[in-house]
């Protein structure tokens, strides 16, 4: 069970066992109590039928369960229906049918429900806060807000977000959804699946490539500022600029600018945040036998998730933007597949986990061989304190089994045929100094176009990019400064991941290495599943 274990960043003590020993039995209580009890809505009561293990474990996006707002949860699930044919389907589609559902809380009462037709198993859903969602049916995006047009009896009702006639990859939000990062590549005719034997196992298939073949970046990274206007349904995203990348990957970026990886040699790491409208800020140092990956938890704070021994990452930081390390502690035990979920409001942010009981390399082989279950833990970003834990069932690797609320008060999960709703201990006096002083922390935004790094020979002789598509709900796209090539890395852990060519801040004694804005090859990808489509 982690321990919560303050550490400053000018200030790193050397770890000792004994020591260690000590804080672990001085620890306790390691987790607060719930405010109350739990409510428990029954599955069945909802429509809910039960999930294929195979597709959960393997990564598929089966279920979903998200926030409206604090009195609101909007649940989704796959579900057998008969579909009407489509002709021209193409041949790689693998379509489906998910039954969304808008449930009352804490009664538990149903107030609609619609089915959508997806034609992959990739995620389909994100949450942008407010009451509004973004929805992704192949390679259309459209946003609704269920609570705003129940009154008109049209909940699910869909705006025109964007379309293209690209193949997204990934889509990425920021925690406080004020920036969307949309990955496309160029759509490749599907691999033929080798011809199955008659005896012995069937092949894997082999891999899709991305792009055009050649194309030394043929990942264009749309860079788009969210705004949600009033209490209605619309959303508006202006584009802010366009980056290319060799790989499908993973961002740690916000609004106002982006987090990139510096190696300073000798197993010590650095943090730069590099603001879209200023100078590059050094951020506190990170002691780590492995390449660490950080990921944003609030608009001014992240955490990084790094190794102490070995490379398997087990021990989990918490950062801010002043350039202090608040806290570290570690994760015990094997897992894989890690996602988040955020409360900003509260300070607060999930993190699940997949746990197993062999070693990563043969968890990440998607079979399910090996996992043991799916725990959730509730911290405190400034502190790092463990608010709440409980445990998922069944076990989904694409995460979005559970979600925090807005105000950061309750935490539903679906567990053991239901879907739970826990109601969490208030903030403390100190919780709510932290969460003031964490928002003055919050970079000023100027919505200026973002721009990485200059061009790399591969890019310029690759010729001109191609062209992005624009929100449908606006026509006219301002004009923007585009990025360069930017070689980046896969999302989740399926995908190799690479470098950028931008140089890092030199130190007077030593050059610091270039910085990684993705994660490494053959690296676990922490809190980065539940973010991408495949």
């Amino acid at each position: 069970m982690p321990v919560p274990v303050r550490t400053y960043a000018t200030s790193r003590p050397r770890q000792l066992p004994w020591l260690a020993l000590l804080v672990l039995l001085a620890a306790a209580p390691f987790f607060a109590r719930a405010s109350g009890s739990a409510v428990r809505i029954p599955l069945d009561s909802l429509g809910y039928e039960p999930q294929s293990p195979q597709f959960l474990v393997s990564g598929s996006s089966m279920l979903t369960v998200n926030y409206v707002d604090n009195q609101h949860l909007l649940f989704t699930f796959a579900v057998h229906r008969l579909m009407e044919r489509i002709p021209n389907d193409p041949p790689d589609d693998e379509d489906r049918t998910v039954e969304a559902v808008l449930v009352e809380l804490p009664s538990g009462r149903v107030l609609a429900r619609t089915d959508w037709r997806f034609h992959d198993n990739g995620q389909y859903l994100w949450s942008l806060g407010h009451g509004r969602f973004l929805l992704r049916t192949r390679d259309t995006l459209t946003t609704f807000a269920p609570l705003a047009n129940l009154a008109s009896g049209q909940p699910f009702r869909q705006q025109d977000f964007l379309t293209t006639n690209r193949q997204i990859g990934v889509v990425l939000l920021s925690p406080g959804a004020d920036l969307l990062i949309l990955e496309t590549a160029e759509r490749t005719p599907p691999v033929p699946a080798a011809p199955a034997p008659l005896f012995g196992p069937t092949p894997k298939p082999a891999p899709q490539p991305i792009g055009k073949p050649g194309d030394p970046d043929p990942v264009a990274l749309s860079f788009y500022r969210l705004a949600l206007p009033g209490t209605g349904d619309m959303v508006e995203a202006d584009l802010a600029g366009i980056a290319h990348a060799t790989h499908f990957g993973d961002l740690a970026a916000m609004s106002a600018g982006h987090l990139a990886v510096v190696d300073e040699g000798q197993q010590q790491w650095g943090f730069d945040f590099h603001p879209f409208n200023g100078k590059v800020k050094e951020l506190a140092p990170f002691a780590s036998t492995c390449d660490p990956t950080p990921r944003f938890v609030s608009s001014s704070e992240f955490i990084a998730f790094g190794c102490h021994t070995g490379d398997s990452p087990q021990v989990l930081g918490g950062f801010n933007l002043r350039g202090d390390e608040m806290w570290e502690q570690n994760l015990f035990g094997d897992y894989v597949a890690t996602s988040l979920t955020f409360a900003p409001e509260s300070g607060r942010f999930a993190l699940g986990r997949v746990m197993g009981d062999v070693p990563v390399a043969n968890l990440e082989q998607g079979s399910g061989a090996g996992l043991t279950g799916q725990n959730v833990v509730v911290y405190q970003i400034e502190s790092g304190k463990q608010v709440f834990h409980v445990d998922c069932s069944p076990v989904a690797r694409a995460g979005q089994n559970f979600a925090l609320s807005p105000d950061g008060m309750g935490l539903a999960v679906v567990r053991e045929n239901a879907l739970e709703i826990f109601p969490l201990p208030p903030l403390s006096k100190k919780d709510q100094d932290d969460v003031k002083e964490a928002r003055a922390l919050i970079p000023k935004d100027d919505a200026l176009p973002i721009d990485f790094a200059e061009p790399s020979p591969e890019s310029a002789a690759a010729g001109p990019a191609p062209s992005e598509p624009a929100p449908a709900a606006q026509p006219e796209v301002p004009k923007v400064q585009q990025a360069t090539s930017v070689p980046v890395t896969a999302p989740a852990a399926t995908q190799p991941a690479v470098s950028t060519t931008a140089e890092g801040d030199a130190q007077p004694e030593q050059p610091r290495k270039r910085p990684t804005l993705y994660t490494l090859p053959g690296e676990q990808t922490p809190g980065g599943e539940g973010d991408g489509t495949k």
